[in-house]
This record gives C-alpha cells, structure tokens and sequence, in this order.
C-alpha cells in the first residue's frame, strides 16, 4: 500500500492497549515500522537514538505522564515537528486542551473494540501516512 516505509512510536504502558494497536496496524500496512515505548523516560531515550516519522502517545501512563513527554517532545530540536497523536482513554476537556495547547496534532479516544482499533490505523494510514506531506527532511532515514 505505501511505497515508502514509515517508522511509528507507540508511546503506550498497558500491554493490551498495545497489543490492539500492533495487530491493527499490521494489519492495515505491514510496511510501518512500530516501536513500543512502556513510558516517557523509554519514549525520550528512543527518540534521542532513532528517527521516528510519527509518535501515537497515551497520556495517562505511571512516572511522567504523556502531557509532559509531548511538551518535551516539542522541545526537542530534532523532535518538535513530528506528528504526535494522542491516543488515550480519557476524553476529558481539560486533558484534550491541555495536549493541543502543549502540541499535540490530533487528539483521539481509544477504540471500544478490536474492530475500533483497526478503523483507527486504516484512517491514520488514509490521513497521516497518504494524504499529510510532512516537513521537507522528515522522511525516515534508515
């Protein structure tokens, strides 16, 4: 489906949440690259070792939560213009102003259901990977 293989930070601490995500989007596009980070501190120390083109990030997670890992993500000189979508249980207003207002992309629910989850990587296939043209040197560099 995509000709050129993209690389994708899943930033996720519980094990089945990420377990719905891997399955669906290797099921939609097996040529995603998707890394699993349990939480902020392994997100930082994989952004600072490897490109990612994307980073899909639960807020709430145990230690520094992902409101804080995305304001440093931001900060980040090599890491402030990759897309980062929330992916989260709470639907909150305040925690979806918080993350735009800290830079988030996009800001989604999780899925009720396997089925939710596979919906959600085939439009963020369609979106995020299709249709967006992202920021000239922001290709995967392997």
């Amino acid at each position: 489906m995509v000709s050129t293989p993209k690389r994708l930070l899943l930033v996720e601490d519980d094990a089945h949440d990420a377990r719905f995500v891997m399955r669906a989007f290797a099921q939609v596009d097996e040529t995603i690259d998707l890394v699993l980070a349990a939480d902020a501190d392994d997100a930082i120390a994989r952004l600072a070792r490897t490109h990612f083109d994307y980073v899909l990030l639960d807020i709430k997670m145990p230690g520094s939560d992902g409101i804080e890992l995305l304001r440093r993500i931001r900060r980040g000189q090599a890491t402030v213009l990759i897309p980062v979508i929330v992916l989260t249980s709470s639907s909150n207003p305040t925690d979806v102003l918080h993350c735009y207002r800290a830079g988030a992309n996009a800001y989604v629910a999780k899925p009720a259901s396997v089925a939710g989850y596979r919906h959600f990587a085939e439009a963020f296939v369609r979106f995020w990977i299709e249709n967006t043209i992202l920021p000239p040197g922001m290709t995967t560099r392997r």
